[in-house]
């Protein structure tokens, strides 16, 4: 803008002067209108929008991002030597893991533990809704807000069913993946679109000929991997509704196998090995949550996924890991994590 104001003007150019500041504003302005429009035309496709857009464009395909959820457990309270008089502990109470990095967990009832009994277990869930609320058993053993009488507190069971909001690079896969597999009344699409319209179910896998012709078996799965036959007889309702004539069609759970990860990464200049881990082990669940039924794991997807992070410079996945494809019946579940950071 300055040579060709010079060019034009066949003036000198002052940078202290008016014209000078005047310049420096418009070509600030530009710059923003510019990069404005950039972003502008990324919303433009679902292949490059972002947020809300994006969402929109799920919209028109019949899809919606999912939510994040709470993982959910259940945690068991304890005395040493029992009393003559029942201890209640009130909803609400919280406890905390012993890990690295603590995760609160909530009683969602109340209970007591009564007059003569040593101990009370109780339905709880995850402060914070996602995959760090997934714990491991006996590691909540920290009380926060538990009554004084109280000895010892633990999970004896795992917390699962916590799952992050769904991520944009998700969300976009799942509706790239409509435009090209489209539902035409009797393909695979058809049934996976079926089943997961119930609320619960996040996976469906679908196996022609399972059972012969004119047989269709269809696997499914909620985002803990678990399914209730309560779910399975309304997936199986569902879809008696609308199958084809003369199909037998079965719903049947999914079964789900463990994948670990065993990484080591370089972080990048500011930040902390523990959030590294926390954003990593995130991007790893994401991408098996990506896989479909059925999916195959390949290690450079992987690592694409954890490159996206935005906190490490490099990664080097161990030799015992490889890529890994699954039957219809089968998804992936996240394994043991250890990831070390440099």
């Amino acid at each position: 803008m300055k040579s060709r104001y010079m060019q034009e003007s066949d003036a000198e150019f002052d940078e202290a002067g008016d014209i000078a500041i005047r310049l420096k504003v418009l070509a600030g302005e530009v710059y923003n209108m510019q990069t404005h429009m950039e972003w502008l035309r990324r919303q433009l496709f679902p292949s490059t929008a972002t947020g809300v857009f994006l969402d929109r464009f799920a919209q028109q395909r019949g899809l919606e991002r999912r939510h994040a959820i709470k993982a959910a457990g259940q945690l068991t309270f304890r005395v040493n030597e029992t009393k003559n008089y029942s201890l209640a502990i009130p909803r609400g109470t919280a406890v905390s893991t012993d890990t690295d990095s603590p995760v609160r967990l909530y009683t969602t009832e109340e209970g007591e533990i009564e007059a003569g009994s040593y101990s009370v277990t109780i339905p709880a869930e995850a402060e914070i809704a996602g995959y760090r609320g997934n714990i491991k058993i006996n590691t909540a053993v920290v009380p926060v807000s538990v009554p004084a009488e109280i000895d010892s507190v633990t999970n004896y069971s795992t917390f699962k069913g916590g799952a992050n909001e769904e991520s944009d690079t998700t969300l976009r896969a799942r509706i790239l993946e409509s435009y090209v597999n489209q539902p035409n009344g009797m393909n695979a699409s058809y049934y996976t679109v079926l089943a997961t319209s119930v609320e619960g179910v996040s996976k469906a896998g679908v196996v022609g000929k399972a059972r012969g012709a004119g047989t269709v078996n269809i696997y499914v799965a909620s985002t803990d991997g678990s399914i209730t036959n309560d779910k399975l007889r309304e997936v199986q309702q569902v879809v008696e509704n609308e199958r084809e004539l003369n199909v037998d069609v079965l719903v049947a759970a999914g079964g789900g196998i463990y994948y670990d990860l065993y990484v080591t990464v370089t972080a990048k200049a500011g930040y902390e090995a523990q959030e590294v881990i926390a954003k990593c082990t995130d991007a790893f669940e994401d991408y098996l949550s990506s896989l479909p039924m059925g999916g195959k794991l390949y290690l450079p997807n992987l690592g694409k996924y954890l490159l996206d992070t935005g906190c490490i410079e490099t990664y080097e996945f161990n030799p015992i890991m490889d890529d890994m494809s699954l039957p219809g019946s089968q998804f992936f579940i996240a394994g043991d994590v250890e990831i070390e950071v440099e």
